[in-house]
């Protein structure tokens, strides 16, 4: 349970004081926290690539056969996860968001491939429908004709 504001109703509340340094220090984590993608993923074919984008950097050649390889394999997640954290390294952040682009694209024509066709047959009601009117046409047209 919360305990009720002191405060009176119409007084703006108080801000929380600012922790110690001492308070600081704890809060602060001891190591900087690595990024999830910056991890093996369990895929050895995609980690050694990896490994070898990170070495011939400005291969485009190289960039390329990892994305095939991701959207073959469904770890454009991962990818994308290798060069977001790429994208705060001022050296290489240029790259890595055209690269994140080109995930983006992979994935959206991925997801327009897998979309649901529409429907290319007719349904019978308006089958039925159309054929209705074509036979009252013909009735009527014979009905002409005959009462002349």
């Amino acid at each position: 349970m919360t305990e009720p504001d002191p405060s009176p109703p119409g007084e703006p509340k108080a801000a929380p004081p600012d922790p110690t340094p001492d308070e600081q220090e704890m809060s602060a984590d001891p190591e900087p926290a690595r990024s999830a993608a910056a991890e093996p993923t369990g895929d050895a074919v995609f980690d050694a690539m990896w490994k070898r984008v990170e070495e011939t950097w400005d291969d485009d050649k190289i960039h390329n056969a990892i994305l095939e390889y991701s959207v073959s394999n469904e770890r454009l997640p991962d990818l994308a996860g290798h060069y977001r954290v790429l994208s705060d390294d001022p050296a290489r952040a240029e790259r890595a968001k055209k690269r994140l682009d080109a995930i983006i694209l992979a994935a959206t024509s991925l997801m327009m491939s897998m979309r649901t066709p529409t429907t290319t047959k007719v349904p019978l009601s308006i089958t039925l429908s159309v054929a209705g009117l074509f036979f009252s046409a013909v009735v009527f047209v014979w009905y002409a004709m005959m009462h002349r």
